[in-house]
């Protein structure tokens, strides 16, 4: 078991709004984009021939902000309020996609894009999921 569902499986109340498995990995998928996205950047930054990668760099770096606030918002369902969860979702979901785009024009060159755009995908998709099981 993840720390994400020891906590959510330690909350006093039950979770009606939503599947927690569910919940759990669009948890988990945040946290990972979050720390990704960040990583990318920094990557992009980092290479000696980076005048190329701005746009790179800001899609990831929006996708990393819209993945910590994500994780933060599904994190605490005493607040929980569908039409925050659902925009804060949306807003990932896009960011997500622009990144994946963006990453994946540099795949081949840097594999530090190669690996952004997947977990991109991946935790765009989980969060696509979710929303449609918000009500």
């Amino acid at each position: 078991m993840t720390d994400v569902a020891t906590m959510l499986n330690a909350y006093p109340g039950k979770l009606p709004w939503i599947d927690e498995n569910v919940l759990i990995v669009c948890i988990q998928r945040s946290l990972n984009s979050a720390q990704v996205c960040t990583a990318c950047a920094d990557s992009c930054i980092a290479d000696p021939s980076a005048a190329h990668l701005g746009r790179c760099v800001g899609a990831a770096l929006n996708c990393g902000d819209h993945a910590m606030t994500t994780m933060r918002v599904l994190s605490r369902p005493t607040a929980y309020d569908a039409a925050l969860t659902r925009a804060t979702l949306q807003a990932f979901v896009e960011a997500s996609r622009v990144c994946y785009d963006e990453c994946r024009k540099h795949a081949l060159e840097h594999e530090h894009c190669r690996v952004c755009a997947d977990v991109c995908r991946d935790a765009g998709q989980d969060c696509r999921h979710l929303l449609t099981l918000i009500a």
